[in-house]
């Protein structure tokens, strides 16, 4: 025998409370990958900032004192731009996560609207309904600029690291362009991997294949 109206009804009562349930733990998920990219960058600035002091200081007081503090500056330096560098693939992975995310509320959004008008609410502000948006990759987006700063501060680090590495007075547009090249090619590394994740499904975006 076919189910009845009032198990029917129940059964889709269930089914909205979890569509509601899984909304807003979708949307707490979405702002906490949001606030991960900006807590990424606070950490590297602060980290950064202090690191960048240290090194130029140890090296200011072996040019003062004589004696040679190159080492140990050159490897902090250079333990930290590995740091950096996956900072900056984290922040670039949590974008994927974020985007996942926020699709899959544009699509319950457009569902409900689809097939409910609340109060005669017909969602004329065009809040987010499509499941193909946001794209991985807008450089106009807020968590795009916070990645692009992140890259910048990895290029300044090997910036410092070459200045205490190689020196010399004629050396400022090899730093200049290494430093450039470590940028672009961050850059090229991030709109690659996110514009490959497009008309992918979720296991396909989130999870390589080995």
């Amino acid at each position: 025998m076919g189910d009845t109206p009032d198990k029917i009804f129940e059964q889709e009562k269930e089914a909205l409370k979890f569509l509601e349930r899984d909304f807003n733990q979708c949307f707490q998920q979405m702002r906490h990958y949001d606030s991960q990219i900006f807590d990424i960058l606070r950490f590297m600035f602060t980290a950064y900032t202090a690191l960048i002091g240290l090194a130029l200081g140890l090296y200011q007081v072996g040019l003062k004192l004589s004696q040679d503090f190159t080492l140990p500056a050159i490897v902090a330096l250079a333990v930290g731009l590995l740091l950096g560098l996956f900072m900056f693939a984290l922040s670039v992975r949590t974008r994927v996560y974020f985007v996942q995310v926020a699709r899959y509320i544009n699509e319950q959004r457009g569902f409900f609207f689809q097939f409910f008008v609340p109060l005669g609410f017909s969602n004329k502000s065009d809040m987010y309904t499509k499941p193909d948006q946001p794209p991985y990759f807008n450089w106009k987006s807020s968590q795009a600029w916070f990645t692009y700063i992140i890259a910048g501060l990895n290029s300044t680090l090997l910036g410092v690291l070459l200045f205490i590495s190689f020196p010399g007075k004629n050396k400022w547009c090899y730093l200049w362009f290494c430093a450039l090249l470590l940028f672009i090619v961050q850059l090229i590394f991030a709109i690659i991997f996110l514009k490959s994740r497009e008309n992918k499904n979720t296991s396909e975006s989130v999870v390589e294949k080995g």
